[in-house]
């Protein structure tokens, strides 16, 4: 019975004292412009794939490691923030122009609609008047185009 729990002990100090094998950590660029790290390899689309061999933990070079490892984290937050930005101005222009093409082509469409109802306009006074047109017939769809054209220009306006 003894014998084995000191073989126990045995095979768990060998198992504790020996550190895990090193392993990589791949570094790459994703489609979206974003770099990414792991432990498992990248996608096959990658670009700028590298490797970094895990090294076993060195109390003496732990403050250099750690520095290294901040500065890393810290280029790639930075590299993460300027990527969004561009995103986020890239979307922010793409409103601005959708914007700014729907407003000029409501504008055609208020221009065009208002020569048209000024064609209309013309046209009415030049028509002959008689005894199924009359002049107050003729002043009247007048001054209803005329309001329709006044709505427009207020709108254009807003």
């Amino acid at each position: 019975m003894r014998w084995t729990t000191v073989l126990t002990m045995i095979l768990w100090l060998v198992a504790i004292g020996n550190p895990a094998p090193a392993g990589m950590i791949y570094t790459w660029t994703d489609a979206d412009g974003v770099k990414r790290y792991s432990n498992s390899q990248p996608p096959e689309n990658a670009d700028n794939v590298r490797t970094i061999e895990e090294v076993e933990y060195d109390p003496a070079g732990a403050d250099r490691s750690r520095e290294e490892f901040n500065r890393m984290v810290e280029g790639a937050s930075e590299e993460a923030d300027r990527h969004f930005d561009q995103q986020a101005r890239k979307k922010a222009q793409q409103a601005a122009t959708q914007q700014r093409q729907k407003k000029e082509a409501a504008e055609r469409q208020s221009a065009d609609e208002k020569a048209r109802l000024m064609n209309e306009i013309e046209a009415i006074r030049n028509r002959a008047l008689g005894p199924n047109f009359t002049k107050g017939m003729q002043d009247n769809l007048i001054r209803q185009l005329q309001e329709k054209i006044d709505q427009l220009d207020e709108g254009s306006a807003n």
